[in-house]
C-alpha cells in the first residue's frame, strides 16, 4: 500500500515563499552512519527525512526516510545507512561502492554541484525564495520532499516536505 502525498488545491499563498515554512536547517549523515545513529539524530532533531552525503567530497547522494524503516529493516543486511537510503543515482551508488571496495575516495571541492540529470528525469530547484505556490505544485507531481538549496546546489539548507506546507496552511487565516 502507497501513501499518496498530500495534494494541495490552488491557493494564493500572497507572497510567501519556502523560507517562510521555517524549516530546520539540514542535518546530514554519511552511507557508512549506522541506521541506529541516523534514528537517533532524526528522533532528536524530528525530522522525517535525513539527506546523505558523500564523506569525502559531500556530493548529495541521496536520502535515508526514517519512517520506513520500521517496514523495511532486514537482519540480511548490514545496519548502515547505505543499505536502507533512496540513491539519486544508479551510477552515484555504483561509483560509491567501487570506491569503497578499492579504498581510494576521491576528493573534490566543497562547492561541488549538485548536477542536473540529463536523462528522462525532472529536476526542479527549490531554494528558500521559491514561491509557495511552486513548491505545492511540486508536491502534486507526486513527490515526498524537496531538498532546498541554494539557487546552484552547492549548499542544502534543509528538507521540506508537504507536511511543511500543511503546517504552514494551518497557522494561516484563510481569504
Amino acid at each position: 500500500m502507497s501513501i499518496m502525498p498530500t495534494l494541495f488545491h490552488t491557493r494564493d499563498y500572497r507572497g510567501a515563499t519556502v523560507e517562510d515554512l521555517d524549516i530546520k536547517p539540514a542535518l546530514s549523515i554519511n552511507p557508512t552512519t549506522t541506521l541506529d545513529e541516523a534514528v537517533e539524530i532524526a528522533f532528536e532533531n524530528e525530522f522525517t527525512n535525513l539527506p546523505v552525503i558523500h564523506e569525502d567530497n559531500k556530493k548529495l547522494l541521496g536520502i535515508l526516510n526514517v519512517e520506513s524503516l520500521k517496514n523495511e529493516k532486514s537482519k540480511f543486511l548490514k545496519p548502515i545507512v547505505k543499505n536502507y537510503m533512496l540513491w539519486f543515482h544508479q551510477k552515484a551508488r555504483e561509483k560509491y561502492e567501487s570506491e569503497e571496495r578499492e579504498g581510494n575516495k576521491t576528493t573534490t571541492s566543497l562547492s561541488t554541484t549538485i548536477r542536473t540529470p540529463t536523462k528522462g528525469r525532472k529536476y526542479a530547484v527549490i531554494t528558500p525564495l521559491t514561491p509557495l505556490e511552486e513548491l505545492s505544485k511540486f508536491f502534486n507531481g507526486g513527490n515526498y520532499f524537496a531538498i532546498v538549496t541554494n539557487d546552484v546546489g552547492t549548499f542544502v539548507y534543509g528538507v521540506a516536505t508537504p507536511e511543511d506546507l500543511v503546517k504552514y496552511e494551518n497557522s494561516r487565516p484563510r481569504l
